[in-house]
């Protein structure tokens, strides 16, 4: 467990470290919707979701820019790198990019006297494998796939039941007791974390970083499903008045877990919402118990540490 903690500080290093400035601190801006008039001097990243942002003649935005959708139209400076997947980038006669110009989809109109002092690229500028096609899946196709998958959280939940059962129980009594707390955690560390890997990302040299940071998710969500399924197969040997079946009981347990979060995630409009919640409760379980390393204990006046 110490080794583990010793490469999750490294990474959290490496976003920190990928992420600073000069003057040591990082500024990342978001825009999601609306349009937006930027001018002066503008600290930082600026990510583009959706909407519309114009940045004026004689302003200088002090990072890059990522477009991902929406529409962005430059008359000022930019320092940075500008890298857009969608949308629409309009690049005035004032406009003067200093660092590379990544083209991704969309529309790209600049004006002839418009200045770019590094490459220009077509594509992303990130070399990412080509996703295969999706076809619908028949109704048997998704049940197997659910099944199968059911059965091989249901098998990882019995090898971790027999290996780390006290870290399973940690990070169950977190969810039990602190769900709320938990749930708040996994959203915070959501956002800040994938709001991260889109930055370093286009970074080119750090996209094995940004490759085993989303791992580091990907398994943190599914040891929270693990402890969830424990959890439930426990209740289980509760209600049915059975002992001394762990193994079978965190078998059951993760293959039912699985299967009815398959179920609920299928719901129109709200299952999606449900699937997400249960993947964020579990999430922050597992980062305020450090991977079931110590036992929650929420602050209360004068205390100085959240965990013992």
């Amino acid at each position: 467990m110490k080794d583990l903690r010793w490469v999750l500080f490294f990474i959290i290093s490496a976003w920190f470290l990928s992420a600073c400035g000069q003057n040591g601190l990082y500024h990342l801006s978001w825009i999601t919707g609306g349009e937006h008039t930027l001018s002066g001097s503008i600290p930082g990243d600026l990510v583009v979701l959706n909407g519309e942002v114009s940045l004026l003649a004689g302003s200088q935005l002090q990072g890059s820019l990522h477009l991902l959708s929406g529409k962005a139209t430059l008359g000022g400076e930019i320092q940075g790198d500008v890298s857009y997947l969608g949308g629409e980038l309009i690049l005035e006669p004032d406009a003067h990019i200093h660092g590379d110009l990544n083209l991704g989809g969309g529309a790209y109109l600049p004006a002839p006297t418009a200045q770019i002092d590094g490459e220009v690229r077509s594509g992303t500028g990130i070399g990412l494998p080509d996703l295969p096609e999706q076809t619908a899946s028949s109704g048997l196709e998704r049940v197997t796939r659910a099944l199968v998958s059911g059965v091989l959280l249901g098998g990882l939940a019995v090898m971790m039941r027999n290996f780390a059962a006290s870290s399973l129980q940690r990070v169950g009594d977190c969810i039990i007791s602190h769900g709320l707390v938990s749930g708040s955690m996994g959203l915070l560390v959501g956002v800040v974390g994938l709001s991260l890997f889109i930055t370093i990302a286009y970074t080119i040299l750090l996209i094995p970083v940004t490759l085993l940071g989303l791992f580091v998710f990907g398994a943190a969500i599914v040891y929270g499903w693990t402890a969830m399924g424990v959890l439930l197969g426990s209740l289980g040997l509760h209600l049915l008045k059975r002992h001394g079946k762990p193994r079978a009981a965190a078998f059951l347990g993760g293959l039912v877990f699985f299967l009815l979060l398959e179920i609920v995630s299928s719901l129109p409009f709200v299952g999606g919402l449900i699937g997400i919640g249960v993947a964020l409760v579990g999430l922050g379980a597992v980062f305020l118990t450090r991977f079931g390393s110590r036992q929650f204990v929420p602050a209360s006046a004068g205390d100085e540490y959240l965990t013992t």
